[in-house]
């Protein structure tokens, strides 16, 4: 049958010979190995039959676990790491100061400047505007901060006059917001004062007159300061009227053609309605505000980019931008620099839009303003430069000009109704009056082209003067000791 010492125990799987071997081992006094199990204790099998049903989930530590410090620090180090690097890469940087840039003109800008055309916002002269004058001020090493906001341009959708027996089409007036009122038709003078309009009881009544001889904004403010509930002015003037803008009420203000006059002349005393529809639509606007990385607003020059959309805006207020390039360019690459912000602001014509949006941003920084200089209407000698001052600048001024003039603004608020309406025809300043700052504002009064198509002309050594006056005025503000004034509250907006 063969060696039978081969053939492997059907019970260990060991061969007899092996088995032989391992009981004299055993009798030997050796410990059981693991090929000895009838050897063992009934305990030991019992554990060795566990650990095999039964394995271990983990195997037992083998020494301490790390602790949990010791992977969270380097891992904060290198995001601590990384995020100053990025910081380092995107934080802001000057542009450089290129030489070209310093060499301009403001004759020279004027000639770029006046080819854009109408610059309400949404047309095309408006963009082109923007991004002309953000690189002309990148280019004398400030950095721009382009502060897009939504606008609404308002559209005339026509106006109305009924009767029995009578409807007359015409447009609503630039700006009004409109709207139908009816009552009786009330003939006023074209040149009518508030006494005059006080006089004929406009209050609940529809005024209707010819052609004014002054900006036609300033007879309707007049007509609604009286309390009358609407104004149709007969378009029979000699000459395009001025582009008044009309703000404040949502009140029938229209006009009718010459052609029309005579038969809505006629129902004088009697009742009619005066129907005015506009429409708006949503475009976008932008202040520009140059400044060097670092710098602190200790003084702000502005004026407001935009136009009218039916005027060029040479004047009003093509020439305060050009002073506002023209000290940003004096600036360049001086102390001042260091110290003053240049801001253009946007949508200025129908409503101070632009600078609100800008106070309310930078208020913080806006704080430890010394005064903010804004130039409107600077290159027309329709009256003798003159500078409308906070009450504690006024003999700064006389101090660094005897001879400028000095004038009172007009309230930017008025009463209607009962009610406090804000006058928008004001300028960008008054937008800074509610924080506390003080303000200057150099102007050089209403032109004969005021908002009309005919603003086309501007004198850029009257600009260039009033740039100089502002400069003045800007450095002796700097000199002079100012502590500021804390403002109550935490947000610092309440009150100064």
């Amino acid at each position: 049958m063969g060696d039978n010492r081969k053939v492997p125990d059907v019970h260990t799987g060991q061969s007899s010979g092996r088995r032989a071997r391992a009981q004299c081992a055993g009798s030997r006094g050796g410990v059981p190995g693991p090929r000895q199990p009838h050897l063992r204790s009934p305990q030991a099998q019992a554990h060795a039959y566990a650990a095999r049903m039964y394995p271990r989930t983990r195997a037992l530590p083998t020494r301490p676990a790390i602790a949990l410090w010791k992977l969270l620090l380097p891992a904060l180090l290198v995001l601590g790491l990384g995020g100053w690097a990025y910081r380092w890469v995107t934080r802001p940087v000057n542009p450089p100061l290129q030489p070209a840039a310093r060499q301009g003109t403001v004759a020279g800008d004027w000639t770029t400047l006046q080819v854009f055309g109408p610059r309400a916002p949404g047309q095309s002269g408006h963009r082109r505007t923007l991004d002309w004058a953000q690189a002309h001020l990148t280019a004398l090493g400030y950095r721009v901060t382009r502060q897009s906001f939504a606008a609404t341009v308002r559209e005339d959708l026509g106006a109305e006059v009924r009767a029995p027996g009578l409807t007359l089409r015409g447009q609503t007036l630039d700006g009004a917001q409109g709207g139908e009122q009816e009552g009786e038709l009330v003939r006023i003078a074209p040149g009518a004062g508030a006494e005059q309009l006080q006089a004929q009881n406009l209050l609940g009544r529809l005024a209707v007159t010819t052609c004014p001889p002054g900006p036609w904004a300033r007879l309707a403010d007049a007509v609604v300061e009286a309390g009358g509930l609407g104004l149709a002015i007969v378009n029979d003037c000699a000459r395009p009227p001025p582009l008044s803008r009309i703000d404040g009420t949502a009140l029938p203000l229209l006009t009718v053609p010459a052609r029309d006059g005579a038969a809505l002349l006629a129902r004088a005393g009697q009742r009619v309605t005066f129907r005015a529809t506009t429409r708006e639509r949503p475009a976008t606007a932008a202040n520009l505000i140059a400044a060097r990385v670092g710098s602190t607003p200790d003084v702000l020059f502005g004026a407001h980019l935009d136009s009218v959309p039916l005027s060029p805006g040479a004047n009003d207020n093509a020439s305060g931008v050009l002073a506002v390039l023209e000290l940003a360019r004096r600036a360049a690459g001086t102390p001042l620099a260091e110290r003053a912000w240049f801001v253009l602001f946007d949508d200025e014509e129908a409503g101070l839009n632009g600078s609100r949006l800008f106070v309310r941003a930078y208020s913080y920084p806006l704080r430890h303003t010394r005064a903010m200089l804004n130039l409107d209407m600077v290159g027309v000698a329709a009256e003798p430069l003159g500078v409308a001052a906070h009450e504690e600048l006024r003999a700064l001024v006389r101090r660094v000009s005897p001879a400028t003039r000095l004038f009172e603004e007009a309230p930017s608020t008025r009463e209607t109704f009962g009610r406090t309406l804000n006058v928008t025809g004001r300028s960008d300043h008054a937008a800074f009056k509610p924080l506390g700052v003080r303000t200057l504002f150099l102007h050089r009064g209403l032109d004969p082209n005021y908002h009309r198509a005919g603003d086309t002309v501007l004198d850029p050594r009257l600009v260039s003067g009033a740039a100089d006056l502002a400069e003045g005025l800007a450095r002796a503000v700097l000199a002079a000791p100012w502590t500021p004034r804390e403002p109550c509250g935490i947000t610092g907006r309440d009150c100064r």
